[in-house]
């Protein structure tokens, strides 16, 4: 009974840090998260992000891929980090996405509709969906 109860809590302990979802990233403070989830049918190596306010670009990524330089397959999230000081409070932010079609990064596209919205000062994650069967029909929801 023992053993038993021993193989018992030793499966729970195991069971109890396996999880299916993804873990949370907590922004630290005075930055925010901007994840990439690609949804799209196209081979992506990785991301671009640039930045304006008042029609001026401020600042971006500097790109993302993974070190290995492998595909960004579908279904998986690419997270960037941006400080918020380099933002204008209070001003509509206009983030242009571009995305790596080779594993060089020799080749990317610009997404044709950026994403226009407003930074809140709160630690947080913005989440968009990449979409799109062809290079010329990608899009963010």
């Amino acid at each position: 009974m023992k053993k038993i109860l021993l193989i018992s809590m030793v499966f729970m302990i195991l069971l109890s840090g396996c999880n299916r979802y993804a873990r949370a990233d907590i922004p630290a403070e005075g930055t925010f998260h901007l994840a990439l989830i690609n949804n799209t049918n196209i081979d992506i190596y990785g991301y671009e992000v640039s930045y304006f306010q008042d029609g001026l670009l401020r600042g971006g990524s500097g790109g993302g891929q993974y070190a290995d330089n492998s595909k960004i397959k579908k279904g998986e999230t690419f997270t960037l980090e941006f400080d918020q000081v380099n933002f204008l409070a209070d001003k509509e932010v206009i983030f242009k996405i571009s995305v790596f079609t080779d594993v060089n990064q020799m080749e990317k596209v610009t997404l044709k509709s950026p994403v226009i919205t407003m930074i809140s000062y709160l630690e947080s994650t913005y989440y968009l969906d990449l979409t799109g069967n062809s290079v010329g029909d990608l899009e963010v929801n």
